[in-house]
């Protein structure tokens, strides 16, 4: 994406570059026209460049302005619609609307192969095997199965060949890649037990107690009987929302259901 963008004089010899192959060499000068990866404002020249074409072309592409300047993170474009038609429509306004500023979108996926229908497999994205062998792809880091159309998690501590102690315990915890919060009962009991360790103060590589390794353990054997998880993403056209919160001592939570009527079926879903 940021190879797209070209930096223009004289801003681009902020991005001079001295280079010789041996100290025998004279230096030659090099300059970066691009918006180059690592800088502070790459990130933001490159965003601001795709924002352009969506303020100059808003009122030809309405759609695909609203979507560009709505749905996108960073390089990343997640976005959707009720029907396959307006998924179709935003698809094309999209397309059409970056092309103005040579952004070419590709790695294509959706839950609906209708979408995909005209997308050259080049232009698709590539999918990855779950541990169950199903195919997924990831969405801004979560894996997602497009065909059930399902978050799917899977984790498998490492427990140390020689011990447990708080630096291994906090690394397992780490892998776990949860933004939603969708495993967070299931994490909270490892975080608690990671709670005790800094409690009895305990050294980073410290052997953990007969009781907190225990626990540990314990904690570990259960997580691998339900190490795969699988949460549906779409939740349907909410009529009702519950809401439940609860808390003890060491920990508290909440979840939030939305509960969609369709067709006299009653689907509640978290």
């Amino acid at each position: 994406m940021y190879r797209c963008v070209r930096v223009a004089a004289p801003d681009n010899m902020l991005q001079c570059i001295l280079w010789r192959n041996s100290p025998e060499d004279e230096f030659s000068v090099y300059k970066l026209d691009t918006v180059t990866y690592g800088t502070k404002p790459a990130a933001f020249l490159a965003i601001r460049a795709m924002h352009q074409p969506a303020s100059d072309e808003s009122s030809s592409y309405p759609l695909g302005a609203q979507i560009v300047m709505r749905d996108f993170y960073v390089d990343d474009l997640i976005s959707g619609g009720n029907t396959v038609e307006e998924v179709l429509e935003i698809r094309h306004q999209t397309t059409s609307l970056l092309a103005r500023g040579n952004f070419r979108l590709r790695k294509w996926c959706s839950n609906s192969q209708e979408v995909l229908g005209d997308i050259p497999d080049a232009d698709r994205e590539s999918f990855l095997k779950f541990d169950d062998g199903s195919n997924i792809t990831k969405a801004l880091g979560l894996e997602w199965d497009p065909l059930k159309d399902s978050f799917l998690f899977a984790f498998t501590p490492r427990i140390a060949p020689d011990r447990n102690s708080k630096r291994s315990a906090l690394s397992a915890i780490a892998r776990c890649y949860d933004p939603l919060g969708l495993i967070g009962p299931t994490l909270t009991k490892a975080k608690i037990i990671l709670q005790r360790m800094w409690r009895d103060k305990l050294e980073w590589d410290e052997s953990l107690p007969q009781s907190l390794d225990t626990a540990w353990s314990a904690f570990c054997k259960d997580f691998v009987d339900v190490h795969h998880l699988s949460f549906p993403r779409y939740i349907g056209v909410t009529h009702e929302v519950h809401a439940f919160c609860d808390a003890s001592l060491e920990a508290y939570g909440a979840c939030i259901y939305a509960r969609s009527i369709q067709d006299g079926n009653i689907q509640v879903h978290l």
